[in-house]
This record gives C-alpha cells, sequence and structure tokens, in this order.
C-alpha cells in the first residue's frame, strides 16, 4: 500500500482521494453504473478511493454484491489504491473474519479501524501480507471533544500507531480530521512516515488553507472528498478543482 500511494501520488500529481458514498437515495439509477462513472471520469486525477462500507451494507445482498463489483472495477487499473471504510474493532474471531473478507476476498489495499479495543484487535489484519490499516486517531466530527481531544486520546493512538508502523513496515497510517485541523500539528511533531487520511474537506466544511499550515509540510497525506464531487453535476470538472487548490498548499 505505501509504496503504491507514493507511485501514484507522483504519477498523477495528485493526493486527493474520492469517496464513493454512492447513497442511492441520491442516485437516479443503478449504483453500480454511477460508481463506474465516477471512476471513469476520475482516475487519472486522484490518488485512490475510499468506499464507505455502509452505504453498501444498508442494501442488503445487492448491496455487498455492488460493492464487490465496484472494487474489481477499480482493480482493473492495479496501480490505484483502495481503502474500504468499514472502522471496525474487534476482537479475536471476530476481527479474523472481518480481515478474511477484506483482505481474501475483497483484496482491498487497507482498511479504516477503530483501535479502541487494543493493539491485538489489529493483529488479525496484520498477518495478511498486502494488508494495510488506517486507524481513527482525530476524527472530525463534533464527538471528537467528548473523549479524543480532552483527553489527548487522539496523541496516544499516535504514538502507538507509529511505533506499530515501524514494527510492521508501512502498514498503519491514520485519520485525522481537517475539520479539527487545530490539533494536527501536534501529530505531525510525533509522526514518522505515516500515510495521514484526511477527511473533513468539501460537504463537511474543513479549511484547506489551515489544515496546509498545520501539516507544516507533512507530505504523506491522502485527503478525502466524497460527496462534494460525486453528486457534483460534473464530478471529473470538481475533481480538478479540489485538486487544484490542494496542490496549490500542498507543492509549498
Amino acid at each position: 500500500m505505501f509504496e503504491k500511494y507514493l507511485k501514484i501520488r507522483e504519477k498523477n500529481s495528485s493526493v486527493l482521494l474520492v469517496g464513493l458514498d454512492s447513497d442511492y437515495k441520491r442516485i437516479n439509477g443503478d449504483v453500480f453504473e454511477f460508481n463506474k462513472k465516477i471512476i471513469d471520469e476520475t482516475h487519472d486525477l486522484i490518488c485512490g478511493y475510499k468506499i464507505n462500507i455502509a452505504f453498501y451494507e444498508k442494501l442488503g445482498p445487492k448491496g455487498l454484491e455492488i460493492l464487490e463489483n465496484t472494487i474489481n472495477y477499480i482493480r482493473q487499473n492495479p496501480e490505484i489504491p483502495i481503502i474500504l471504510d468499514s472502522k471496525r474493532g474487534d476482537i479475536g474471531n471476530t476481527a479474523k473474519a472481518y480481515a478474511e473478507y477484506y483482505f481474501e476476498r475483497l483484496k482491498v489495499d487497507s482498511l479504516t479501524i477503530n483501535p479502541l479495543m487494543g493493539l491485538d484487535t489489529l493483529e488479525p489484519y496484520l498477518e495478511y501480507k498486502n494488508s494495510h490499516l488506517f486507524a481513527l486517531a482525530l476524527t472530525s466530527n463534533k464527538g471528537a471533544y467528548d473523549f479524543e481531544i480532552p483527553e489527548k486520546l487522539y496523541l496516544k493512538i499516535t504514538e502507538k500507531m507509529n511505533n506499530l508502523n515501524k514494527q510492521h513496515k508501512n502498514k498503519i497510517g491514520i485519520i485525522v480530521g481537517a475539520t479539527n485541523s487545530d490539533y494536527i500539528k501536534e501529530i505531525v511533531d510525533i509522526s514518522e512516515n505515516m500515510i495521514f487520511l484526511i477527511p473533513g474537506i468539501g460537504s463537511q466544511g474543513g479549511n484547506t488553507q489551515e489544515l496546509f499550515k498545520n501539516l507544516n509540510g507533512y507530505k504523506n497525506i491522502f485527503i478525502n472528498v466524497s460527496r462534494a464531487i460525486i453528486f457534483d453535476e460534473n464530478p471529473r470538472k470538481k475533481a480538478k478543482e479540489f485538486n487544484e487548490i490542494i496542490n496549490k498548499y500542498y507543492s509549498h
């Protein structure tokens, strides 16, 4: 995943991650065809796709079929990273079952996880040779102020994940929300080369300039934009616009 990310970042001059949060209630037609259209129009402009599993699970068996078809469609271009956004966090056989489905059957490149039950819950995923995980550290929702921020959990998680990333040779990254970017500088200060997955730009209202100010030159990032691109009248044009805005700050 890490090497794949570096190569596509350079090839497409992009750190933009497009989120396929393809809610059927906002789509006039077939969800898979909608996803294909987004992929066809954006694949040369982006650094990867993030698929939020919730929008597919709620459709039942048909949704899981669409999920698998979408992943297989993206995989026709093996250079493009696929991140499955599921935020799983469980122990023992449960984690092993999740890991088998995501990394053996779906063959995604990375998975979002919730690390609060401890490092042992991550081990079943890391047993797979080509697996990668993004751990929730600093989220973009208001609820981050309930536990993550006042208890400085985001720093404790970052430290643990940084150490785990060293042990597992770049198989760990963290999620840090752009809407709470004032705290990202502290995270950068104790991070090394982990990839940051950064949601919150676009429909959630994160400020790009403030984000990059606090990133302070940190380069290993994905910036995820979902609804603001995929539900725009012209997804390709909108992806180009986000790329231009991001690269304006990223290159300095």
